[in-house]
């Protein structure tokens, strides 16, 4: 089953601001959740505010998104360089 994935355009804007190799390595990541959105090491996010939303952890980056299971879709909310203050 293939999967269709969204980016949001703050996530668009925080991809842009990445070096290049980055980029390269989020996109290679946004490209595998295509056929699986749950492969690698993804966690769903506890808390009201991140309610049905999963983490995908690529390096030192975290890509944010939601799944869709009936449109078999993936809404990607943001992409952010893991600190403390990530999740809050």
């Amino acid at each position: 089953m293939s999967w269709q994935v969204e980016l949001s355009a703050s996530a668009i804007k925080e991809l842009k601001k990445l070096p290049r190799d980055r980029q390269a390595q989020i996109e290679h990541a946004i490209n595998e959740m295509e056929v699986d959105p749950l492969a690698g090491d993804v966690k769903p996010l506890n808390g009201q505010e991140w309610k049905s939303h999963f983490r995908k952890r690529t390096g030192a980056y975290r890509i944010i998104y939601t799944l869709d299971r009936k449109a078999t879709t993936v809404a990607i909310s943001a992409i952010l360089i893991r600190s403390e203050k990530t999740y809050r």
